[in-house]
């Protein structure tokens, strides 16, 4: 028995209207429905209204749709990709993904807000009783983007390869707006702090953004990865040095080292 199509969802019609179906998932991401007596709760959290059946096949079937595009585009990069391979990864139909999708571009628009945003949360923050200086923290969350941009395949050929192409670079810096913003706060504290020389703090913060952003797009577009990330963090280690105050005027509380890019 093969999935129920989306867009012809509505022509089904089940006995018993009180009851519910559960998606029981096959291989290829195919569901089959099942009668039950209790309420669909597999995708909800305890406690959390239980999804209606037509909202619990939508989710599944966005949920297959992103995952599949995700290694599609992260595999053979936007251009290569066909839709027809991502509707057959995710064992999906055209019509489902048109329905959930406009094109080719907007699910890759979903995918990279995904991508990026996974990132982010792995970000550092000030929390706890005794938190890292500002300027440490700039410096410890600035080296996970290089780490992504090394070491994630997905992060790299979607977010920085494919982004700026298929998105545009106004995309990237809108994104960038928030950690920019960020930056300022994290160098005025430094500033405070003793950490930095007093300067003025949104040209330097934006300096800092741009850094971060080129130094994590020479990683991915390397062709190994890895000694570029070596090499980029060795060239930004001796900019930030000249960036700090003097020892008598403040010492830093250091988290991380080899930075770059805009923490969020």
């Amino acid at each position: 028995m093969g999935p129920i199509p989306e867009e012809r969802w509505a022509s089904y019609e089940f006995v018993d209207e009180p009851r519910w179906v559960a998606l029981v998932g096959l291989p290829n991401n195919v569901y089959v429905g099942y009668i039950s007596n209790e309420p669909h709760t597999r995708a909800a959290g305890r406690g959390a209204p239980a999804l209606s059946l037509r909202a619990a096949h939508v989710q599944d079937t966005r949920r297959a749709l992103l995952d599949a595009a995700r290694e599609v585009f992260a595999t053979n990069g936007f251009q290569a990709t066909r839709t027809e391979e991502i509707v057959q990864r995710a064992g999906l139909t055209r019509g489902a993904l048109y329905h959930h999708f406009r094109d080719k571009e907007d699910l890759f628009r979903a995918v990279y807000e995904e991508v990026a945003d996974e990132v982010g949360r792995l970000l550092r923050r000030r929390s706890g009783d005794h938190p890292p200086d500002a300027w440490s923290l700039f410096r410890a969350n600035s080296e996970i983007y290089l780490d992504a941009a090394s070491s994630n395949p997905a992060y790299r050929q979607i977010v920085l390869i494919d982004g700026p192409a298929v998105l545009g670079w106004d995309h990237l810096s809108e994104r960038s707006d928030g950690p920019t913003r960020k930056i300022m706060e994290y160098v005025a504290d430094a500033i405070d702090q003793g950490t930095l020389d007093p300067q003025p703090v949104k040209p330097l913060a934006h300096l800092l953004s741009a850094l971060g952003v080129g130094s994590a797009m020479y990683v991915a577009h390397a062709e190994d990865p890895a000694a570029a990330r070596g090499e980029i963090s060795r060239c930004n280690e001796r900019f930030f040095a000249g960036l700090e105050a003097s020892p008598s005027h403040g010492a830093r509380n250091s988290i991380g080292s080899a930075p770059s890019g805009p923490p969020s």
